[in-house]
C-alpha cells in the first residue's frame, strides 16, 4: 500500500485529507480497514523529512491527560493542560524528561479545543502528537505543520498506554520506526 500512495504523490494526486485519501482510493476500487491508520502513516511519511529539519526548540509534544496514572498522578490542571510534577508515577514523565532535554515543549492535554489554544498561543513550527488514532485522524486535518505521530498501544480514555521508546524516537529522530 505504501508503494502505491507513494506513486499516486508522485502523480499529483491530492492526498491532503482524508477524505482526499478515501476518495483515491475508492476510485482504485480499494477499501482499507482502517482509514485513520493509513492517514496517519501517510502524514508521518510524507512530513518526515521536514519534520526533521526543524529544531527541537520550534516543536511540541501533545501527550493526552488519558496517558497518566489515574490513582496516583499529582498533576494539577493548568491554563495549557495539565503540569506533570515528575512523579514517575506513569509514562508521561519519562517522555517529559526526554522532551524537555532535547528542547521540546511538553503538553499533557485533556482535550482537541486546549491543542488549538495551545498552537494559537505557541505557534509551534512542527508538532509530534499522541493519542488514540480516531484523534490523531482528527488532528491532522486541521494542523498545517509537519507533524509526527504516535498511536496510543492502548486507549480507552483512562490510563491508557503508548510505546515510550517509540515517542523518544520519534523525539530524537524525527520519524518512526515502522
Amino acid at each position: 500500500m505504501s508503494k502505491l500512495i507513494q506513486r499516486l504523490i508522485s502523480l499529483g494526486v491530492d492526498l491532503s485529507t482524508k477524505k482526499a485519501l478515501k476518495s483515491a482510493l475508492r476510485i482504485l476500487g480499494l477499501k482499507p480497514d482502517n482509514i485513520d491508520k493509513l492517514y496517519m502513516e501517510l502524514k508521518n511519511d510524507i512530513h518526515k523529512d521536514e519534520f526533521r529539519n526543524i529544531h527541537p526548540n520550534e516543536k511540541i509534544i501533545f501527550l493526552p491527560q488519558c496517558l497518566r496514572n489515574s490513582k496516583k498522578c499529582r498533576a494539577k490542571l493548568g491554563k495549557f493542560g495539565y503540569e506533570c510534577v515528575d512523579c514517575g508515577n506513569c509514562k508521561v514523565s519519562m517522555i517529559k524528561k526526554e522532551a524537555e532535554a532535547l528542547g521540546y515543549r511538553v503538553f499533557v492535554v485533556p482535550g482537541g479545543s486546549m491543542v488549538y489554544k495551545i498552537m494559537k498561543e505557541f505557534r509551534p513550527k512542527a508538532v509530534v502528537g499522541v493519542a488514540c488514532i480516531k484523534e490523531l485522524a482528527m488532528a491532522l486535518d486541521e494542523v498545517r505543520i509537519p507533524t509526527q505521530t504516535v498511536e496510543l498501544a492502548r486507549d480507552g480514555c483512562l490510563d491508557t498506554d503508548v510505546d515510550a521508546d517509540e515517542v523518544i524516537h520519534v523525539l530524537k529522530n524525527g520519524a518512526k520506526t515502522t
